[in-house]
């Protein structure tokens, strides 16, 4: 459960999300999901409220333990984190890793 019940939940906007009911979705069950989907698919305000929802260290755990990864939301992450090719769980595999690298 969320640590802090006091945040409000997160404004999200439909680009990311077209396929769900954003009233419905529960943010604290699902945070890989939404943050995922954020990262990749989502409006610079999406990532910024997802930060003020989960925090910085959660996100960063969860874009570089995720096993698939879309390259949009790898380069984010490596911007905002200052992370390399190598810090993300889904660039281990060799294949993958030799496609990504070239964003």
């Amino acid at each position: 459960m969320r640590t802090n019940p006091d945040i409000a939940k997160p404004a999200l906007s439909r680009r990311a999300y077209w396929d769900i009911d954003l009233r419905t979705l529960d943010f604290d069950r699902y945070p890989e999901f939404t943050i995922i989907r954020a990262m990749e698919r989502g409006t610079s305000n999406d990532i910024r409220e997802i930060f003020r929802y989960y925090g910085k260290d959660k996100i960063r755990n969860i874009v570089t333990n995720s096993e698939h990864l879309l390259p949009r939301a790898q380069v984010i992450s490596r911007r905002l984190f200052h992370l390399r090719n190598s810090d993300f769980k889904c660039s281990t595999d060799k294949l993958r890793a030799m496609n990504f690298s070239k964003f």
